[in-house]
C-alpha cells in the first residue's frame, strides 16, 4: 500500500475535532446573541416602552404622602375618583377601610377586617404576601394622629403586572423564547453546516470508487484513481482500490498475455508435430512404393524415421515437462547431497559427451579441498546443468573449449558458471532466450531439432531453488551462463 500522509485527520478525529468546533461555535453565537437580546431589552426599558417589575412599587410613596395630605376626608366616597386619580388602579388594586375593619370602597374585595386592634396589627405588619400579590396597609390618621382607618394597596411585582395591556410585552416574550431556543438553534445550524461540509468532502471519493467499479465491471481498467488527501481512512480506501485496479488489470493482462502464448504453443506445437510426422508418413510411403525393389534406399529411410520420432517424442517430453514446472504445485525434492561427488560425476559425464565432437571439457570448484554438504534437488539440478551444457556442446565448434566452475558462495548459495568458445549470444538471443519456443534467428522450433523449452524448463527450476540464471558473452569471445541456486 502507498504512504499515507499522516498530516491528513482520522475520521474519529475529524468527528470529535467537528463536534468541538460546533460546540464552541454554538457557545460563541449563543452568547453574541443573548448580549444583543439584553442590548433590546435594555432599549425597551431605557425608552420607557417598558415599565420595570418594581414599577408599581415604586409609586407607593407618592400615594402615601397624598394619603397623609388628604386624612380622614378620604373615609367618605366622594373621594373615590380623586384617589384613584393619584393610585395607577391598572396596576395597583386598593380597598379604603374604616377603623372597624370594614371595606368604604375600593377596586377589591377581600375580607373585611374584624376591629380596630386587627387593624392596628395589619398596619405594623407592613407589606405582606397574599393572593399572588403583596398588600401593604397604610393608615389613614386624623389632625391629633389617631388612625381611623386604611387604605389597603395591593400590586405586584413582575414584569407581567407592571406592563398590563402593553404591546411591548409581545416583544419581550418573543426575545425570551429566542433567549431560550437560541442555544438549541445555535447547536442545530452548526450541525447541519459541519454535517453538509463533511458529506460533501465524503461524497467525491465514494462516487469516484462507485464510477471506477462500473468501469472494472466493464473490463475498462485504463485510468487512475485518485488519492484522496481528506482523511487517513479514505485515503488508504482509495490507494487499496487503486491497488486493487492495477492487480485486477495485470491479472486481465496476464490472461491475456497467457492466452497469446497458448495460441501460439498450439501454433507451435502444431507445425512442431506436423513436420516430423510429415516426414514419417512420406518416407514410409516411399518404402512400401519401392522399399522392395531399392534396397537401397532403406536404411536411410528408416533412419530418417527414426530421428523424427525421437524428436517427436523429445517435444512431447518437453511439453510434459513445462506443463508440470509451470503448475503453481509443483515443489522441488531436495536432499543433503554431497557437491563434491555430484560436480565430480557431472563433470566426467560432460566429458564423454564431448569426446565424441572433440571438444576440450574442463571442471574445477573453487576451494575444492574442502567437502561441501547441501540441500539441493540433485536430479532437477542435473536437468538444469543438462540443459546448458548439451546448448554450449552445440554451438561450440570442434576442438573447442567449455569451462565448468563452481563457487561455494559464503550465504550457501552456489555458483554455476559454463563458458564456451562458440558464436555467443547475440543481443536479441540475450533478451528472449528463456522465452517459450525461442529459437535463435527465424527458426522455427523444430526446425533444428530442438524443441526451444529447455532454456525455460531449466529457468522456471532455477526459480524454484530460489536463484537466478542469466546469459552473457565473454570479452575474448563465447558464451558464458551464470546460475545460482540456493540451499533448500
Amino acid at each position: 500500500m502507498g504512504k499515507v500522509n499522516r498530516k491528513n485527520q482520522t475520521l474519529r478525529t475529524k468527528f470529535i475535532t467537528s463536534f468541538h468546533l460546533i460546540l464552541f461555535k454554538s457557545v460563541v453565537a449563543t452568547i453574541v446573541i443573548w448580549l444583543l437580546m439584553l442590548f433590546c431589552i435594555n432599549m425597551l426599558f431605557s425608552m420607557n416602552k417598558l415599565n420595570p417589575a418594581n414599577y408599581y412599587e415604586r409609586q407607593l410613596p407618592a400615594i402615601e404622602n397624598y394619603i397623609d395630605d388628604v386624612g380622614t376626608t378620604l373615609l367618605s366616597n366622594n373621594q373615590q375618583d380623586q384617589l384613584e386619580s393619584v393610585i395607577p388602579v391598572e396596576g395597583i388594586d386598593y380597598q379604603v377601610i374604616d377603623s372597624n375593619g370594614s371595606i368604604v370602597y375600593g377596586t377589591y374585595r377581600t375580607k373585611p377586617l374584624g376591629d380596630t386592634e386587627e387593624l392596628k396589627r395589619t398596619i405594623t405588619a407592613g407589606v405582606t404576601q397574599k393572593g399572588g400579590g403583596f398588600v401593604k396597609y397604610y393608615p389613614i390618621k386624623d389632625d391629633l394622629g389617631t388612625v381611623q382607618g386604611a387604605v389597603s394597596l395591593k400590586y405586584g411585582l413582575s414584569l407581567i403586572t407592571a406592563n398590563p395591556n402593553n404591546k411591548w410585552m409581545i416583544l419581550l416574550w418573543g426575545l425570551l423564547l429566542i433567549f431560550v431556543v437560541t442555544p438549541f438553534l445555535c447547536f442545530y445550524l452548526f450541525s447541519y453546516f459541519a454535517g453538509k461540509r463533511l458529506s460533501e468532502e465524503f461524497e467525491q471519493p465514494f462516487n469516484e470508487i462507485i464510477e471506477s467499479t462500473k468501469k472494472i465491471k466493464e473490463q475498462d481498467l485504463d485510468f487512475t484513481l485518485p488519492t484522496i488527501s481528506s482523511s487517513v481512512e479514505l485515503e488508504q480506501l482509495t490507494q487499496a482500490f487503486e491497488e486493487m485496479r492495477s492487480a485486477v488489470k495485470d491479472s486481465l493482462n496476464r490472461q491475456l498475455q497467457l492466452e497469446q502464448e497458448r495460441k501460439e504453443m498450439m501454433a507451435a506445437i502444431s507445425h512442431d508435430l506436423r513436420n516430423p510426422l510429415t516426414i514419417i508418413q512420406g518416407h514410409a510411403e516411399g518404402l512400401l512404393e519401392s522399399g522392395k525393389r531399392q534396397q537401397e534406399r532403406l536404411e536411410p529411410y528408416l533412419q530418417t524415421i527414426i530421428r523424427n520420432t525421437n524428436y517427436a517424442s523429445h517435444l512431447i517430453a518437453d511439453l510434459n515437462e513445462m506443463a508440470l514446472v509451470e503448475k503453481p504445485t509443483f515443489t522441488l525434492n531436495p536432499k543433503q547431497t554431497s557437491i563434491n561427488q555430484f560436480v565430480q560425476m557431472k563433470g566426467e559425464e560432460y566429458q564423454r559427451l564431448c569426446v565424441k565432437k572433440c571438444i576440450d571439457f574442463q571442471y574445477r570448484m573453487i576451494n575444492e579441498g574442502e567437502i561441501y554438504m547441501r540441500m539441493i534437488d540433485q536430479e532437477r539440478t542435473s536437468q538444469v546443468l543438462d540443459n546448458i551444457v548439451t546448448n554450449s556442446i552445440r554451438y561450440t565448434p570442434a576442438n573447442g573449449k567449455i569451462e565448468w566452475i563452481i563457487t561455494m558462495n559464503p550465504d550457501q548459495s552456489i555458483s554455476l558458471d559454463i563458458f564456451d568458445n562458440g558464436p555467443g549470444f547475440s543481443s536479441e538471443q540475450q533478451q528472449r532466450v528463456f522465452y517459450k519456443y525461442y529459437q535463435e534467428g527465424s527458426k522455427k522450433s523444430g526446425e533444428n531439432g530442438l524443441s526451444g523449452l529447455g532454456l525455460y524448463i531449466a529457468k522456471e527450476i532455477v526459480k524454484k531453488h530460489g536463484g537466478e540464471i542469466t546469459v552473457n558473452n565473454r570479452e575474448i569471445g563465447g558464451a558464458h551462463v551464470k546460475v545460482r541456486i540456493c540451499e533448500l
